[in-house]
């Protein structure tokens, strides 16, 4: 860990992206917590608004980040970003200034507009800064630790500030924090290369050129749908057997829990798993790590909940990153942000999948335990899926990269 903390304040803008995007995730975590009761209570906004908004907000994000990292690729990664920061700033003035359920509709998809820009170009930046397959995956597993450091404080400060001034304060707050991000964000274009546009044609089937060429990426798309499917359960199934199991109030916990596990986790394992480099082993043990929680997690009391929450977020310190890390090795630079953003699209696949299942007759409200054990076989047999139909990496697939500034300075 001192290792990777050395090498991100040795390269020039490296800590700047890490930080920014703690910063954006506890800036969204003001609001989004209590965002949908703002809407309801506050703005008068009808049930099916609000529903309708969420979902906006879900597909603008995942469904449009495929797009998102193809714009970056075309006008640059930082271009980008700061794009998608000043959407993410006018959406939150948009929640506290509309006066009708389309403006709130349209407020909350200008929000995952934003997110879906800027997150496979925040993700494609860094890559462009950061040497060697090692170093890249704990680099990325310190952008998750980061992430999720702001998961867990922004909901406190935000209901802090809920309890000392009105509501339209914290929006405008988050809004405010985005838009202090932009200056030292834009610097960095003079640090971070931008390869050369591609030609019209090119940029048109710039995905499926992705998928053609590159066999492994192909890979990566569909375990991103594995991993999707897997993730969501957190935000849907997990929470409907807290609350059945042990009431509502455990569910907060089980989130605590998570937030804390993952920065923990990331922490003691990202260096050690960067030096594995069976890739495709390593995800699918972090797959099989999911899966033995979900069986834990389908026993009920307050101990085994933890327990499967700690081996669900094992496997999501283990795969999320690493994930991130291939496509940087897989792809090259002038695709990077379209790649992370087709990874995007099938985190989205996988969490829909999950969800309708979930949903249905199915679902843990029926089916109870069983449910999840069908899910600790569906996962597992996932997870050797994963291993068994990864495809070989030759060398002289490695990604061609741009030279890091301190190479740069160094040449």
């Amino acid at each position: 860990m001192r290792r990777t903390l050395a090498l991100v304040r040795g390269t020039p803008g490296c800590l700047l992206l890490l930080f920014g995007n703690f910063a954006i995730t506890f800036g969204t975590n003001l609001v989004l917590p209590y965002l949908a009761v703002y809407l309801s209570a506050e703005r008068g906004t009808s049930a099916w608004a609000i529903a309708a908004a969420f979902t906006a907000k879900l597909w603008a994000q995942q469904g449009l980040m495929a797009l998102g990292g193809s714009i970056g690729d075309r006008i640059g990664t930082v271009r980008t970003m700061c794009l998608g920061l000043l959407l993410r700033a006018l959406s939150y003035v948009l929640v506290v200034t509309a006066v009708s359920d389309v403006g709130a509709v349209i407020a909350c998809g200008l929000l995952g507009v934003g997110s879906a820009l800027y997150i496979p170009a925040g993700k494609a930046a860094l890559a462009r800064l950061v040497d060697g397959q090692a170093e890249m995956t704990a680099v990325f597993a310190l952008r998750s630790t980061a992430n999720n450091a702001g998961t867990a404080l922004g909901p406190l400060a935000g209901g802090l500030l809920l309890f000392l001034a009105a509501p339209e304060a914290t929006l405008l707050v988050a809004a405010g924090l985005f838009l202090a991000l932009l200056p030292p964000l834009w610097q960095l274009r003079h640090r971070i290369p931008h390869t050369v546009p591609q030609p019209a044609a090119v940029a048109r089937g710039g995905m499926l050129s992705i998928l053609r060429s590159h066999p492994r990426m192909r890979w990566i798309v569909l375990t991103a749908v594995t991993f999707g499917f897997c993730y969501v359960q957190i935000e849907y199934a997990m929470p409907i057997t807290a609350a059945a199991e042990q009431g509502k109030s455990f569910v907060g916990v089980l989130y605590t829990v998570n937030a804390v596990a993952v920065v923990v986790l990331q922490l003691l394992l990202s260096a050690r798993l960067g030096r594995l480099v069976n890739a495709a082993a390593v995800i699918a043990g972090g797959l099989g790590a999911m899966a033995v929680g979900f069986g834990v997690f389908g026993r009920g009391s307050a101990g085994f909940l933890v327990l499967g929450v700690v081996l669900f977020t094992v496997g999501e310190v283990v795969v999320d990153p690493r994930l991130d890390s291939e496509v940087a090795r897989t792809v090259p630079v002038a695709q990077h942000a379209t790649a992370f953003g087709l990874v995007g699209f099938g985190v989205a696949v996988g969490g829909t999948l999950a969800n309708v299942g979930a949903s249905s007759a199915l679902g843990p409200a029926r089916l109870g335990d069983r449910y999840w054990l069908l899910l600790l076989g569906t996962v597992a047999a996932l997870a050797v899926t994963t291993r068994v139909c990864a495809p070989r990496v030759r060398r002289s697939a490695v990604t061609e990269r741009s030279p890091t500034p301190v190479e740069a300075a160094a040449n």
